[in-house]
């Protein structure tokens, strides 16, 4: 049976753009000719998209164009079909190198409500976009040296009883980095008969909102949260006012660099991108969970979503501490891509850092060192990763160019075929319950 995937848009415009009733929602099928989605180069694939209403009745009104694409700005083809004529089409395509080819489809002449998927070729085949620069060992060998060096760690850790129970002690962290501190949680099982602990180690995907449906302890192991931005996260973060912070802290960098926080700085130096004293911060941190002596250092475990798999990357390639690592449509990934010609991972540094020649020289420059897959050939522990096929935030490609880095024998990907950024959830249980030493060896 061919793989598939249902889109369904409830977008006004959409509905509109296509002259339908807006009560109606418009339901899209994509299905590839091959059920695994991955093709050899050359080959061609065959794309069968099906238009109804979610009531499954033919949609007989507007037009929908669809173009194939390499996941970048490569128009490889395109065409346009009339549905009173026919809800059902077929698109064909190829990729001649390693990559993702795209389709494209959306109502026209308008274009909105675009929708994609996509299918790989030779996936494990796709090389990052430009190699590692060659300080780079030596450079943040060095920077994590002067961290030491110039500032002392002072970790500050406060208990918070409202978020205590029976089976853990909640506890704030945070640490001193360059210019600035690291803020967290850490969680500590009561039962100090158990001890040492595993640990369950994690940085916060991106947004605002990204601790609140992970802020509990768990019984058997210790759990560590960071977050990356400069002001203590909170579980409450409406009456804590998070939003305010986050979109102040935003405004301060698109006032100074012309973009938001993941990409701001990167036009100055290394030291100046956002990201450089975070990244050393949380690492430090890593050591100091590491030092504890209930904690058992044999199952020091990272699991990670989104900017949170990005930093996976990042710490698993700088730090030994860790035993087990999984990512999840990981960020920061292949940030040079866009040299090759495809989307670079989020937040695009480049891309976004392109207003000026001198601003994009400098990005070029300065980005590969905070390439996430020029860390993942520095991985030494067992690692899976789950990618979305349809993820135009974090791009397949981009992930796969990761990917392809990790030298470690034991390592694994899982394809989300149809599934957009959103996807992650469906392999929590399945990687987690490996990251955690309980699953299948090969999931």
């Amino acid at each position: 049976m061919a793989s598939r995937m249902k889109l369904c848009a409830a977008a006004a415009l959409l509905l509109l753009a296509l002259g339908l009733n807006a009560a109606e929602p418009l339901g899209y099928e994509v299905v590839a000719d091959r059920p695994t989605c991955v093709y050899r180069c050359g080959e061609t694939a065959t794309f069968t998209v099906k238009i109804t209403g979610t009531n499954g009745i033919p949609v007989k009104v507007g037009k929908v164009k669809a173009t194939l694409d390499n996941f970048g700005p490569r128009q490889i083809a395109s065409a346009e079909w009339d549905l009173a004529s026919t809800n059902v089409f077929t698109f064909a395509g190829r990729l001649d190198s390693p990559g993702f080819l795209r389709i494209r489809f959306s109502p026209s002449p308008s274009g909105n409500g675009t929708k994609v998927w996509s299918v790989a070729y030779d996936p494990e085949r796709i090389v990052k976009g430009s190699p590692s620069p060659a300080d780079f060992d030596a450079y943040w060998a060095g920077e994590r040296a002067r961290l030491r060096r110039e500032v002392p760690l002072d970790p500050q850790v406060t208990r918070v009883p409202e978020r205590c129970t029976d089976k853990f002690d909640f506890f704030r962290v945070s640490f001193a980095t360059f210019g600035r501190r690291v803020y967290g949680y850490l969680s500590v099982p009561t039962d100090k008969a158990k001890a040492p602990f595993p640990v369950d180690f994690q940085v916060n995907a991106a947004g605002f909102g990204s601790w609140t449906n992970d802020m509990e302890g768990r019984p058997d192991s210790i759990c560590m949260r960071m977050s990356v931005y400069p002001f203590e996260p909170d579980w409450r973060w409406r009456e804590m006012g998070l939003k305010r912070k986050y979109d102040a802290m935003n405004d301060e960098c698109r006032g100074r660099y012309g973009c938001i926080y993941s990409c701001a700085g990167i036009t100055e130096s290394r030291e100046a991108y956002f990201f450089h004293p975070v990244l050393l911060g949380i690492d430090r941190s890593v050591d100091w969970l590491a030092e504890r002596p209930d904690v058992d250092r044999s199952r020091f475990r990272y699991a990670g979503t989104s900017q949170g798999g990005g930093f996976g990357f990042y710490l698993t390639g700088l730090n030994r501490a860790f035993t087990r690592a999984a990512f999840y449509v990981p960020a920061i990934t292949d940030t040079m891509g866009c040299l090759k010609g495809r989307q670079s991972g989020w937040p695009q540094i480049v891309e976004n850092n392109s207003k000026t020649a001198a601003a994009k020289s400098a990005a070029e420059r300065w980005a590969p060192y905070f390439d996430a897959a020029n860390f993942a050939s520095r991985i030494a522990c067992p690692v899976r990763i789950a990618v979305g096929f349809s993820d135009t935030t974090c791009p397949p490609c981009a992930v796969y160019a990761a990917y392809n880095e990790i030298k470690v024998v034991d390592k694994g990907i899982v394809h989300g075929i149809g599934m957009t950024h959103s996807c992650f959830g469906r392999f929590y249980a399945e990687l987690g319950a490996w990251v955690r030493g309980g699953g299948a060896k090969n999931p």
